[in-house]
């Protein structure tokens, strides 16, 4: 989220929502989104699983379709003019023939289907339509299939490499496969629903979860089905949640009106109703159909097969009877004995779960393994923009659970309302996990508020965006919440601290990584722990050690934002030693660390990288404190006489120049007892930029500070040699010479491709960015 929503705190639930967790959310900034290119935001957004891309459609029917590639920053956008009311990004992941082209199923005006391909390449976004079909050419396959209708309503439930299930009517399943060039559409199938003849009308909302089909009723019914073959799998009736509530509560239950929207955890073992009443009911399924098995209407019947045991084993040995009730439905543990009770015992305290063998899922019978939208949801990890691989590595484990658990004794119904004391315009369930449920809501003024529920302790966590938002759809099993504003992609993470999510994100992920998050959202820096430094260390990640040393850097008081003399006004000398004193062990490590390099040639470049981070460090933190204290009292000279130490020890690896220079120098200045340079013919007629870029390029830069010595150059210094160098690096690329930039850089002991990707990052200047993103592959 932005600088000015990263302040926001978590909002209390309140009202009737009793003892709500005030819990710690964090809002972060992902992608920077020019408001240009948002438009008004309209109802509805999904990234794509696999593709680095973000389809969202605005309030007058278009769709934006932004590429977070990196380099393109949000800047690779096309809008397609519609207006559609639905569209979704096709699932290729089980494909046989993947593509780097993304595509997406749209619906537009008249119950029209348009195909879109779209070209991300180089962060660019463009445009594609493969095939249209209009509502009367699809009504026309389901009347081929001998089903009469007019065309009144169609909903996109999925869209599977090339082929898409309809949901047509609210009564009708159509099946269909798109041809790859200007071959005719293909139906798979086509069949009508067993809904009760009074319920089509009332047919409210729907989902399609892993082959099986949600049917929601205003009539307070849901119908569940299997979309393969169209069988009527079960139904469950809310009318009973009033029931169970009251008997478990001994008390008349609050009334829930009637039913919009209902939301299906992905395994399959909650879903989460809303009502008009701004309530929302969770249903454990498991439970319900244990309590109500008559409402699970199809059951797989075993085959009655000949059971024949492993060869060589006894038909009377347990492991023949073990082997044998696995081709039965039930679970039975055969081997009674103590010894294999206390190894059932030894494996449920290893695995940390509780193992109820005999409580199978629900919809064990249910499930084809062959269909396609039944197949492995495991989380796709996109690698766009900011690396949310890293961002998922920071955050909390909220989001497994095993199916086991749900056989605990408990209540199947758990109901969530709204404080009275708000009267939301929008409220939605957004997704659910077995466990948790997140929800959006709208009150007045464009206030909007995200909730997450937990279905276990009935604790709820809120905060409120005070803006227009947009959940984003991710899909998969990770409850991630993405939410689209008009400054961008956002997610909002729940249970975690900025600090606690930045030092996960430092060990797992990468500075670079830290510092563009820390500048998107304007925060200011964390404390980092050591074992970041040393994760750095062991990686050879300079990035991250020179972020650890930069967070360490205000030792007069870590915590304060004041300005540098101020603290010097307030600060205390013991705290400074104590700083000091903590900062040792870390200190220690870089020393070991440098030491240990600097002794094996291929790591002497990494060493003196290393070495003159830490040199810098504590040479500045000794400027600082002599700049401002014109007396150093018992603890300050202890703390400075520990930072001395460092420096002598360092000072032992710091690299050596010869005074006489066996090959660059031809003789002495008498006077300034300096000597010559040997290009110093040559440099005498060239401008300071043009002798620092010669000698950058040709490794001569010790030579160049020798020669800026003799005319008392600022460029003597390293630090300026240098500054004056990435200048040199910024021109070489507003001219497209990427080849002398980059060597430059590479003289200059900066990693290439890290340093290009931060200018682009940074840069105001287009066709520098525009430049560099093109060029791909060198970033």
């Amino acid at each position: 989220m932005a600088a000015e929503e990263g302040a926001a705190s978590a909002a209390s639930a309140g009202g009737s929502w009793g003892a709500a967790a005030m819990g710690r959310v964090l809002p972060m900034l992902l992608v920077p989104v020019p408001a240009e290119a948002m438009g008004q935001l309209g109802s509805r957004a999904q990234l794509h699983t696999q593709q680095e891309a973000l389809g969202s459609l605005t309030a007058a029917g278009s769709l934006q379709v932004l590429s977070l590639a990196p380099g393109s920053r949000g800047r690779g956008r096309c809008c397609l003019e519609g207006p559609f009311w639905h569209f979704i990004w096709e699932d290729s992941r089980n494909s046989s023939t993947p593509t780097d082209k993304p595509k997406l199923l749209a619906l537009g005006e008249n119950y029209e289907l348009l195909i879109y391909e779209f070209n991300l390449k180089d962060g660019r976004c463009d445009a594609a339509i493969l095939c249209s079909y209009s509502g009367e050419a699809l009504q026309k396959l389901i009347e081929d299939q001998d089903i009469s209708i007019s065309l009144l309503s169609l909903r996109i439930l999925s869209f599977h490499n090339n082929t898409s299930l309809l949901f047509i009517n609210k009564c009708i399943i159509l099946h269909i496969i798109f041809p790859e060039r200007d071959a005719a559409i293909r139906v798979l199938n086509c069949f009508k629903l067993p809904l009760p003849a009074q319920a089509v009308d009332m047919i409210i909302d729907t989902q399609l979860c892993r082959g099986i089909l949600f049917v929601l009723s205003s009539l307070g019914w849901i119908y569940i089905f299997d979309v393969v073959d169209g069988t009527y799998v079960a139904h469950v009736d809310l009318a009973l949640h009033e029931e169970d509530m009251c008997n478990e509560q001994q008390q008349e239950p609050a009334k829930i009106s009637s039913f919009t929207s209902l939301k299906v955890s992905q395994d399959l073992d909650v879903v989460v109703i809303v009502s008009s009443s701004n309530s929302a009911i969770a249903l454990n399924l498991n439970l319900y159909f244990r309590q109500h098995p008559g409402h699970l209407l199809c059951e797989r019947t075993l085959e009655d097969l000949p059971i024949q045991g492993p060869k060589g084993i006894d038909e009377d040995d347990p492991v023949n009877s073990a082997y044998n009730m696995k081709l039965t439905k039930f679970s039975f543990q055969i081997d009674r004995s103590w010894k294999a009770q206390l190894s059932s015992l030894n494996e449920t305290i290893k695995n940390s779960k509780l193992e109820v063998s005999c409580c199978a899922p629900w919809f064990q019978d249910i499930l084809h393994s062959e269909s396609p939208e039944s197949g492995n949801h495991s989380t796709s990890v996109q690698s766009w923009a900011l690396i949310p691989q890293d961002i998922m590595h920071g955050q909390y484990n909220f989001l497994r659970k095993d199916h086991t658990k749900t056989s605990n004794p408990g209540r199947s119904w758990k109901i969530m309302h709204i404080s009275e004391q708000e009267e939301p315009i929008d409220f939605k369930c957004v997704s659910v996990t077995g466990f948790t449920a997140l929800f959006t809501w709208e009150v007045e003024r464009m206030d909007y508020t995200i909730t997450l529920w937990d279905l276990e302790n009935q604790g709820m966590q809120c905060f409120s965006l005070g803006r227009k938002c947009i959940p984003v759809d991710s899909s998969g099993e990770q409850q991630l919440c993405f939410v689209l504003t008009e400054k961008g992609l956002s997610l909002i993470l729940f249970g975690l601290t900025q600090e606690e999510f930045l030092n996960r994100l430092m060990i797992h992920g990468s500075a670079s990584t830290v510092d563009i998050l820390c500048h998107l959202n304007g925060w200011g820096r964390c404390s980092i722990p050591i074992h970041a430094l040393e994760a750095g260390i062991e990686n050879r990640q300079l990035d991250t050690v020179n972020f650890f040393l930069k967070s360490k850097e205000n030792l007069f008081n870590p915590s304060s934002k004041s300005s540098v003399s101020d603290q010097f006004d307030h600060f205390s000398s013991h705290l400074y030693l104590r700083n000091v004193e903590e900062l040792m062990p870390a200190l220690d490590l870089l020393c070991s660390a440098i030491r240990e390099s600097y002794s094996e040639p291929q790591s002497k470049h990494f060493s003196e990288q290393l070495l003159n981070l830490t040199l810098s460090f504590l040479n500045n933190q000794i400027k600082e404190l002599f700049i401002h204290t014109e007396e150093l009292d018992e603890h300050l000279q202890k703390g400075v006489n520990i930072l001395t130490s460092y420096i002598n020890e360092l000072r032992t690896f710091m690299i050596k120049f010869p005074w006489k220079l066996t090959d660059a120098v031809d003789e002495y200045d008498v006077h300034e007892n300096v000597p010559t340079v040997k290009e110093s013919n040559i440099w005498k007629k060239l401008s300071f930029e043009e002798v620092i870029a010669n000698a950058i390029l040709n490794n001569r830069i010790p030579e160049a500070q020798t020669f800026f010595r003799i005319d008392s150059h600022s460029a003597q210094k390293l630090e300026e040699l240098i500054g004056i160098g990435l200048n040199l690096v910024f021109d070489n690329l507003k001219k497209n010479n990427i080849k002398e930039a980059s060597e430059l850089l590479k003289n200059m002991g900066f990693d290439v491709k890290d340093q290009l990707l931060k200018i682009c990052f940074y840069t105001t200047d287009k066709n520098i960015r525009d430049f560099l993103v093109g060029k791909g592959e060198t970033m």
